[in-house]
């Protein structure tokens, strides 16, 4: 039963420091990186005092790469030691993909305008202004759409 218990807290100090570190890592990133770099960078994961990196390019990875010895730095300002001695950095595109918003995924409204109705608005803007060819079909259709989407509004 005692070797079972200090197996246990072996075991339990080993997961707890490499993950605790982390944690800390985790909770102090914009620290660490600044508030403009939160978004373009994303810690994975710290293993043998290498810290991996994730990133959207290679445009970024340059810049990263210049600023590696800072980054270091300010990781293990938030240690008594130094945890942090290396920087990987991994380009993955696909952690960076934007999401689309609640209100962009709400597809606007097509609205249909028929041949019909924009003759007969080409016809009334002629008469009222004098307008031919395109400009009249231009201005008939955006007529005909600021009329059909105040009615859409109401």
């Amino acid at each position: 039963m005692k070797q079972r218990f200090s197996q246990v807290k072996s075991l339990k100090t080993v997961v707890s420091d490499s993950q605790n570190k982390f944690m800390i890592i985790l909770m102090n990133w914009q620290n660490i990186v600044g508030k403009s770099n939160v978004k373009l960078m994303i810690p994975l994961e710290l293993k043998q005092k290498t810290l991996e990196i994730a990133i959207p390019n290679n445009i970024v990875l340059a810049a990263a790469s210049k600023f590696a010895e800072l980054i270091m730095k300010k990781a293990n300002l938030c240690f008594r030691e130094e945890s942090v001695l290396k920087l990987k950095f991994a380009i993955q595109p696909s952690f960076f993909k934007k999401k689309r918003s609640e209100s962009a995924k709400e597809e606007t409204p097509v609205i249909e305008l028929s041949e019909e109705e924009i003759t007969q608005k080409k016809q009334e803007l002629n008469k009222k202004f004098g307008f031919k060819g395109k400009i009249a079909e231009c201005a008939a259709k955006i007529e005909l759409l600021n009329m059909k989407r105040g009615q859409n509004d109401k």
